[in-house]
């Protein structure tokens, strides 16, 4: 089963042994948001984990499967539970005594990157476009939007450089 990196530590090899004998062929951090279609012929299942103050909170947790093999509704409640009992410990680290595991992969850091290049070109079109309506009167929607794609420009690299701990 291939993982990212910061995953290694989510799943213990009984774990990887019990996705595995499942048909699991992958795991990986994918955008809760934009979350990409699934391998034609493949199952995938998300997983989204609450960690509100980790810097992986707007990611969702993808496993993939071989064609024909998957888990069953028991099952996805079992990995649920699991996966849902180690939130508490996945956010409580701190930057200062943090595990090398929680270091972001190239995979994930190119979703990161992808993202704050998409919010950059929001905010600077949106600019573009306030520059054509300057002089109306009262609220602009377009001057609420860069604001808004400024804001979650700023999240994201606050996240990133700045993990909360």
């Amino acid at each position: 089963m291939e993982t990212a990196p910061e995953l290694a530590r989510l799943f213990p090899p009984v774990l990887r042994a019990w996705l595995a004998a499942r048909g699991c062929k992958e795991a990986r951090w994918v955008p809760a948001g934009e979350r990409p279609p699934a391998p034609e012929g493949c199952a995938v299942f998300d997983f989204p984990l609450d960690l509100p103050g980790s810097p992986l909170r707007w990611l969702v947790l993808r496993l993939r499967f071989a064609p024909g093999t998957g888990l069953s509704p028991d099952d996805r409640a079992r990995l649920g539970t699991y996966l849902g009992g180690l939130a508490p410990f996945l956010v409580g680290w701190s930057p200062a005594t943090r595990d090398p595991w929680v270091t972001l992969s190239r995979e994930t850091l190119l979703v990161v990157e992808h993202q704050v290049r998409n919010f950059l070109n929001s905010l600077l079109m949106n600019a573009a476009v306030l520059s054509l309506h300057a002089g109306h009167e009262g609220p602009d929607p377009v001057l609420e939007q860069i604001e808004s794609d400024g804001q979650r420009c700023l999240d994201v690299v606050r996240q990133l450089l700045h993990p909360p701990g």
